[in-house]
């Protein structure tokens, strides 16, 4: 029985131009009503996942900067799980490839990883880091281009957010769409990726919703309080 579920927001919560998907904060909402607590998973900062849980009524563990915070709202416990050491030296390996590369806004902010606005290519930025023998991954989440250390993923984050609620990773279900949700997908015990999700995405879950953004989150809670019975 699903007893947590984990979704993403931009692009599963929100159309491609990043407005918020009515029919998505109905079946949050729903879900909320129906004892199943939605943790918010972003890529974004933990500024920006508060302000979303409270607008939305979410009442899970909050996952952001694409799993580097984890933050428990019922204890106010703050979780940072990497750190910008070799990310910020991966930031100078890049630019003395490719000159000043333009930040987002929340970049400066992040603990864990940085972003870069989509001038230049996922393949590219991460061509430069490998041959710079950096353990450093580059994800486009379709927004921004993230640099983080492998462990830091919204998967190491789901599996720190199943200690600190006691839920069994087989008694969550996640929900995303985006290259930066894989490992949650993949650690979830359930997983429905979004009918807008790439190959990878789809790849990754145990099911994929026939419809993309709030009506393919609607369809993947239907489904899990279908299962409870």
């Amino acid at each position: 029985m699903i007893r947590l579920v984990a979704v993403d927001i931009d692009g599963t919560l929100t159309f491609e131009d990043r407005k918020l998907d009515v029919v998505a904060v109905e079946a949050i909402r729903k879900a909320e009503s129906a004892g199943i607590p939605v943790v918010l998973a972003t890529g974004n900062v933990l500024s920006f996942a508060e302000a979303a849980a409270v607008m939305l009524g979410t009442s899970g563990p909050l996952i952001a900067e694409d799993g580097g915070v984890v933050f428990d709202l019922t204890t106010g416990q703050e979780y940072v799980l990497g750190d910008r050491v070799e990310v910020d030296r991966g930031l100078v390996v890049l630019e003395n490839v490719f000159g000043p590369l333009e930040q987002t806004r929340s970049s400066a902010a992040r603990l864990t990883g940085l972003t870069l606005k989509r001038t230049i290519s996922v393949e590219d930025v991460s061509k430069v880091l490998q041959d710079a023998g950096l353990p450093l991954v580059a994800v486009d989440s379709g927004f921004a281009i993230h640099i983080r250390s492998p462990d830091v993923n919204k998967g190491n984050a789901l599996r720190k957010i199943s200690s600190i609620t006691k839920i069994p990773l087989a008694e969550i279900a996640a929900i995303g769409d985006g290259p930066n949700d894989v490992e949650m997908l993949q650690t979830a015990g359930l997983s429905f990726a979004m009918a807008n999700s790439v190959d990878e995405v789809k790849r990754a879950s145990t099911h994929v919703t026939s419809s993309p953004h709030g009506k393919g989150v609607a369809e993947a809670i239907e489904k899990i309080l279908s299962m409870r019975g």
